[in-house]
């Protein structure tokens, strides 16, 4: 079946927050918004399928997440990741983020320190600092047009005893889509220091053509044993509101303290319709995604092409992974306020700021290609004529 991801869906009036509460983050409700990351494309017919079905039963009461939940995302794990895991190791969470903030709470205490490389989804500081934890950054470097790893300066940040080590795999905003050889000493680092390496890899099925995820935890079976994964569907397949996800935990020992926390804080269920959708995401969604990633390929090449030929000034780099393209504007000779008001007031463009990333995202900003070609291709001539002028 042939997917048409250039189809122009209205969001306004569905209570979305890209578009709904467009003015209240932009001051203007004349915005194309290309910044939060969910996808303007209609979620999978086979989710929504799935999601009409169990509305058919009349009673919503409490529910469990079944055999078929865990043994859908095994075998996608397995198919699309290479990566064999037991359903034993999946727990569940009610987002990454939320599960990221009971991971800091469960392994930390309180002004102990947690390791973040920036720049860096603005979550990863919000988790750490909102739960009274003191933060260090290993800042990515950049070689070329791309984006890497310092690996002295992390070992530098490891001898100060981190508990954490919080990782964006693929990373976002970056869009790298990591190689085991940078992946593995980052772990085998950690593995030296005792420091719990965190790996989100929500984005790990969004490659760009020609790259393969790789999860942390297939390096080593000493690396899985300290590593734990949060994944989930939300981006994949477009289910942000479902509040679904899954943690990975391969060690019994930490397994057994995540699902004791959730137990006691009453977060151990999620809801029934999260489950299906994830269930039917995972079961059904490999030839969707297949065509989806091929779609947003295009989008990443077509908005680099043409800042290329008519932007020069801007710089975007090697893209891997993710539908978030990281955009450099320093060239423009702006400051970031001059920058950001220009965007907003002529441009019309509501784009995630590039200083929610950390201090290294100033004078940069993140755009959200996940959309109809007509939208990119909207949104780069008004940057064009924006800055052309």
């Amino acid at each position: 079946m042939e997917y048409n991801f250039d189809e122009i869906i209205p969001r306004k009036g569905s209570n979305c927050l890209k578009y709904d509460k467009i003015g209240d983050f932009f001051g203007s409700e004349d915005i194309l918004p290309m910044w939060i990351a969910d996808m303007d494309f209609r979620t999978p017919d086979f989710v929504l399928n799935a999601l009409k079905e169990r509305l058919e039963h009349p009673v919503m009461g409490y529910f469990f997440h079944p055999e078929a939940y865990y043994q859908a995302i095994v075998a996608w794990m397995q198919k699309r990741h290479q990566w064999n895991i037991s359903s034993k190791w999946i727990c569940f969470s009610p987002g990454v983020v939320a599960g990221l903030s009971f991971l800091v709470q469960i392994f930390t205490e309180k002004n102990d320190k947690v390791l973040i490389q920036t720049p860096v989804y603005p979550p990863f500081y919000e988790v750490v600092e909102k739960n009274g934890r003191e933060i260090i950054t290993n800042p990515l470097v950049v070689n070329g047009n791309v984006y890497e790893m310092d690996l002295n300066d992390l070992e530098e940040k490891l001898k100060k005893h981190p508990k954490l080590m919080i990782i964006s795999n693929p990373h976002n905003p970056v869009g790298r889509c990591w190689t085991p050889a940078e992946l593995k000493p980052v772990a085998e680092l950690c593995l030296k220091y005792n420091c719990l390496l965190i790996s989100d890899e929500i984005h790990s099925d969004l490659m760009m053509t020609g790259y393969k995820h790789t999860p942390v935890a297939t390096l080593s079976e000493a690396i899985a044993q300290n590593t734990i994964t949060c994944m989930a569907p939300s981006k994949t397949f477009n289910l942000a509101a479902m509040f679904t996800s899954e943690i990975i935990i391969p060690n019994p020992e930490l397994r057994t303290r995540f699902k004791n926390f959730m137990n006691d804080t009453v977060h151990i269920y999620g809801n029934v319709f999260g489950s299906v959708a994830s269930q039917a995401a995972y079961t059904y969604g490999a030839d969707w995604l297949d065509q989806l990633c091929r779609y947003l390929t295009g989008n990443v090449a077509y908005c680099q092409q043409f800042i290329a030929d008519n932007l020069p000034q801007l710089r975007t780099y090697r893209h891997e992974a993710t539908y978030l393209l990281w955009v450099n504007f320093k060239g423009l000779g702006l400051t970031h306020e001059q920058l950001s008001e220009k965007l907003i007031k002529e441009a019309r463009l509501g784009l995630n700021d590039g200083k929610a990333f950390g201090t290294a995202g100033d004078n940069f900003m993140r755009i959200n290609l996940a959309c109809p070609r007509s939208t990119v291709e909207t949104a780069m001539h008004r940057l064009a004529e924006t800055f052309n002028k």
